[in-house]
């Protein structure tokens, strides 16, 4: 996989640095403002996204975020469909009981075309090294997020996180829309991503919304509806590099702990790590 080219500490255009929390998830989010502000050394501007609830402003003075609350992302209709036709639930049972997952359409919304670059971090996700690795990332009019395959795996493919065996009718409508190939086709990982504020102009976030309700067939809930619309009716997914231009610094994890990962080891080997376990999550 191509390396990512040696890039500038100063970009062109206007970018931010998003994260998303509801209440329960305020710590997290805590942690990972702080890595972007220290380790990530992003001086920048710097958007919270709260669901529901407004965050202590000593904080967010201190750290200089930009507060941007909304209210949870109406999904009744979707659990009115599930209780008519349910879904096969993933391992974390998500589906059912992880609804404001959904939430995260809002990095979508129209309040970041005031920028031309969105990079996206979720709520407790580590930041070990500078953001402009994602911020200069070439995402011209696209969207850039982890493969969630290896490489070399020639089994994970996008049939596993849509449900195609059962509900015929939606299926149907689906594959009116979609060609079936769809389902042996990679697909992007949305813990965190880098997107294009143009492709706004083309996908909204009533997209989003209106794609979640066309399809409660979904096993990865706003994870496979971002699929369906960035990466097969759009077309404007890119995969991230697997390392910087060092040659030695993994990018993106999702754990070191990851035997496909190889030599890397600890988090000093990643840039980004969605669940580090050889550092203490308080760790400053």
């Amino acid at each position: 996989m191509a390396q990512v080219s040696q890039v500038s500490q100063v970009s062109q255009v206007s970018s931010v640095v998003v994260t998303l929390t509801d209440a329960g998830y305020y710590q997290k989010a805590k942690r990972t403002i702080i890595d972007v502000r220290s380790r990530g050394e992003w001086k920048g501007d710097l958007v919270l996204i709260t669901v529901g609830f407004d965050a202590p402003p000593n904080f967010l003075d201190f750290y200089r975020v930009i507060p941007f609350r909304v209210e949870h992302l109406d999904t009744s209709q979707l659990v009115e469909q599930y209780k008519k036709d349910p879904i096969r639930p993933t391992c974390d049972n998500r589906e059912y009981g992880k609804l404001t997952q959904w939430d995260k359409f809002y990095v979508f919304d129209p309040y970041f075309k005031k920028w031309d670059r969105v990079v996206y971090l979720d709520a407790g996700l580590r930041c070990f090294q500078p953001i402009y690795h994602l911020a200069n990332l070439p995402c011209e009019n696209s969207l850039m997020a982890p493969d969630d395959a290896a490489a070399y795996d020639l089994e994970k493919r996008f049939g596993g996180i849509i449900e195609t065996d059962r509900h015929p009718e939606i299926v149907s409508r689906l594959f009116q829309e979609y060609h079936p190939s769809i389902l042996s086709e990679r697909y992007f990982l949305n813990c965190i991503w880098v997107y294009d504020t143009a492709l706004l102009q083309t996908i909204t976030f009533q997209d989003l919304v209106d794609t979640m309700n066309t399809y409660p067939i979904c096993r990865c809930n706003e994870m496979t509806v971002m699929n369906l619309l960035f990466t097969f009716k759009h077309k404007v997914w890119k995969p991230f590099p697997e390392h910087i231009a060092d040659n030695r610094t993994r990018l993106f994890g999702w754990t070191e702990r990851d035997r496909n990962y190889g030599p890397y080891t600890t988090w000093r080997d990643f840039c980004f790590l969605k669940y580090p376990s050889t550092i203490n999550f308080d760790c400053e």
